[in-house]
C-alpha cells in the first residue's frame, strides 16, 4: 500500500509499472520540498530538477520509505528507483542521496536502414523513462519528411502520430527533440529555401515540440550551389548564418525554444577549422553534436572532451554511435554493455545521447546500460548493468538462458572482450582434462550445453526480440550443433563424426554474422583432443 503523505502517485507510474507498488508490506510517503536538500546537486555543483533522497527503515516486516524530492519529475524517478529495488529484491534499509551524473541523458534514432514502428517507438521510451533517461530525438534518416522531403509538410496521419509520442514525451518527464535535416539539397542564399524550413518547423510546434534539431551531417563539404559560392565562399561561413538565423526565428516563437546542431564534421580532435570556426561563430546556448575523435568512437574521454571546449567554445553533446549497426556494420548485432567513456565526462559535456539499431527490441538492452552509465556514471559496473538489462527486457525467468546467446555479442568499435562466459567455462573444462579429471570437463561441458539448448528453445520463438535476432542465432544453432558433436566425438572417438563437425564449421564461417569472434574449429579440436 503507498501512504502519500504529499502529492500522488502519478498515473504515469502505474501506467509503466503497474501494481509493483501495491500491496501491504511497503508503506512510501513522499514530501515535496524547495530546498538546497533536494534542488542542488553538490557534486555538480548545479541546480536539479531529478535529484531524490530515499529514507529507508523496517519494522514488524513492514518497509517504510520516505521520498525527499524537489517536484513530480524528481518524485517519478525516486518511485522508479524504489520499484526497481522492489523487482530485484534489494530495497535495503539506509538513506539514499541520488542525483544523475549527467544532466542530458538519452537516445536518438538516427539511423540509416527501416526506421521503427510507432508502436516500437512508444515501447523503447517508456522503457527509457523507467529507467530515468530525459531525452529523446526523432530523427530516422529513412523518415522522407526528415530528410528527403524536408521542405513537405507531415501528412494529417503521420502529424497525429508524432503528437502521440510528443506528448508520451511530456508524461515521461522527456524533453521530446524533433530533426530536420535539409543539407542535401538546401540551397543556403535562396531565402524561400529558409521560409520552407521555418513553415515546417512551425507545424511541428503547433503539436507541442518546443526542442528542436538541425542536421547538417552526411552530406557534401563543399557547396553545391554556384550562387551559395558568391554569396558564402565555404561551407562552414553558409551553416554558421543558416543556423544563427535559425535560432533567431525560433526564439521569436517561442523563447524558451532549444536547438540542437549536428555539423558536417562531426568527429576528429574538436579543433579543426570547420568546427572550431562553427562552433565559434554560433550562439553558445545552442548544443553541438559530436561522436567523438571517429564516427563510432571505442572511448569518449574528459581530454578530449577539453579539447572541444577549448576548440569550440562548447561543451560537446555526444551523439554516441552506440549501439548503431548501420552501414558496414550491418553483420553485427550490438547487445554488450557500453564502456570506455570516461567516468567524470559529466563534468565537460552536456550529455550523451546514444545512436540506436533500427531492431528496437535489441536497442533496449545496451540502452539501459547506457542509461545506468549517465545516472552514476562513477559507480557503473558494466557486467551487473548488463545483466540488469537483459532481465528487464526478456524476464527473469529467461535471462540465465538468452545470456548464454548475448555473450557473444560483443562484436563493436567499443571491442569490449567477447565469449568471456563461453571461453571461461572451456578453459574449466581444459583444466579438468588436463589434471585428469574426465567426468568432471565432461559434466562442464554438458550442463553448457544445456544451456545452449534451452538458449535455443527461447531464441526459436515468434516473439519480437528473437525475431530482430534471427540472423545471428541461426548461425548460433550451428555453434550448438558443433559444440554438442565436439564432445560427442571425445567421448565415443567415433571418426565419422569429424567430417560432420568440418561441414558444420564450414557453414558456420559461411555464414555472415558476425558471432563471438568466429573461432578456428579445427584449431580448438585439435587443442581438446591434446587434453583428452
Amino acid at each position: 500500500m503507498i501512504m502519500v503523505k504529499e502529492g500522488s502517485v502519478s498515473h504515469v507510474f502505474e501506467e509503466l509499472f503497474g501494481n509493483v507498488l501495491c500491496g501491504d508490506e511497503i508503506e512510501i510517503t513522499v514530501s515535496i520540498q524547495d530546498t538546497r536538500r533536494v534542488c542542488y546537486c553538490e557534486k555538480s555543483h548545479r541546480l536539479t530538477d531529478e535529484k531524490y533522497i530515499l529514507n529507508i527503515t523496517q519494522s514488524d516486516g513492514k518497509k517504510y520509505v520516505s521520498v525527499d524530492c524537489s517536484g513530480e519529475k524528481s518524485k517519478f524517478y525516486a518511485l522508479c528507483d524504489i520499484a526497481h529495488c522492489i523487482e530485484e529484491n534489494s530495497l535495503n534499509d539506509g538513506e539514499y542521496i541520488s542525483s544523475p551524473s549527467f544532466a542530458v541523458r538519452g537516445y536518438i534514432e538516427g539511423f540509416y536502414g527501416t526506421p521503427w514502428s510507432h508502436e516500437s517507438r512508444k515501447s523503447v521510451m517508456a522503457l527509457m523513462a523507467k529507467n530515468r533517461m530525459n531525452t529523446v530525438y526523432y530523427a530516422p534518416k529513412d523518415d522522407d519528411y526528415h530528410r528527403e522531403l524536408w521542405r513537405e509538410k507531415y501528412p494529417k496521419a503521420e502529424l497525429t502520430r508524432l503528437k502521440e509520442l510528443v506528448d508520451k514525451a511530456a508524461r515521461y518527464y522527456m524533453d521530446f527533440y524533433w530533426c530536420i535535416a535539409p543539407g542535401l539539397s538546401i540551397k543556403y542564399s535562396d531565402e524561400a529555401e529558409f521560409d520552407s524550413l521555418i513553415e515546417k518547423t512551425k507545424q511541428l510546434y503547433s503539436i507541442g515540440i518546443r526542442c528542436f534539431g538541425l542536421l547538417l551531417d552526411d552530406i557534401n563539404e563543399e557547396l553545391e550551389f554556384e550562387e551559395d559560392k558568391a554569396v558564402y565562399g565555404e561551407t562552414v561561413n553558409a551553416h554558421i548564418e543558416l543556423v544563427q538565423k535559425y535560432y533567431a526565428a525560433l526564439l521569436s516563437i517561442d523563447s524558451s525554444i532549444k536547438l540542437t546542431v549536428c555539423p558536417t564534421l562531426y568527429n576528429g580532435r574538436g579543433d579543426e577549422y570547420y568546427i572550431s570556426k562553427l562552433g565559434q561563430n554560433i550562439s553558445p546556448q545552442i548544443s553541438l553534436f559530436w561522436t567523438g575523435r571517429d564516427i563510432c568512437s571505442r572511448d569518449l574521454t574528459s581530454f578530449e572532451a577539453l579539447k572541444f571546449i577549448e576548440g569550440t567554445h562548447h561543451k560537446p553533446l555526444y551523439w554516441d554511435n552506440y549501439p548503431v549497426n548501420d552501414c558496414a556494420m550491418y553483420n553485427e548485432m550490438h547487445l554488450s554493455p557500453i564502456i570506455n567513456r570516461d567516468s567524470d565526462l559529466w563534468k565537460y559535456s552536456e550529455g550523451i545521447i546514444s545512436n540506436c539499431m533500427e531492431y528496437a527490441e535489441c536497442s533496449k538492452i545496451p540502452l539501459i546500460t547506457i542509461a545506468d552509465y549517465l545516472w552514476d556514471s562513477e559507480n557503473y559496473n558494466p557486467d551487473a548493468s548488463f545483466e540488469n538489462a537483459i532481465r528487464q527486457v526478456v524476464g527473469k525467468e529467461n535471462a540465465d538462458v538468452f545470456i548464454t546467446f548475448a555473450d557473444h555479442l560483443y562484436t563493436s568499435c567499443l571491442k569490449d572482450e567477447n565469449s568471456k562466459r563461453m571461453y571461461k567455462i572451456f578453459n574449466d573444462i581444459k583444466k579438468a582434462f588436463a589434471s585428469g579429471d574426465i567426468g568432471f570437463a565432461f559434466e562442464l561441458a554438458d550442463n553448457y550445453i544445456k544451456k545452449m539448448n534451452a538458449c535455443r528453445e527461447y531464441l526459436e520463438q515468434d516473439i519480437p526480440i528473437c525475431i530482430e535476432l534471427s540472423k545471428w542465432s541461426e548461425k548460433f544453432y550451428v555453434a550448438c550443433d558443433i559444440i554438442t558433436k565436439l564432445f560427442e566425438f571425445m567421448r565415443d572417438k567415433d571418426e565419422s563424426r569429424l567430417a560432420e563437425i568440418y561441414e558444420l564449421a564450414d557453414k558456420y564461417n559461411s555464414m555472415p554474422a558476425r558471432l563471438t569472434e568466429d573461432i578456428d574449429i579445427k584449431e580448438e579440436l585439435d587443442n581438446l583432443l591434446k587434453l583428452n
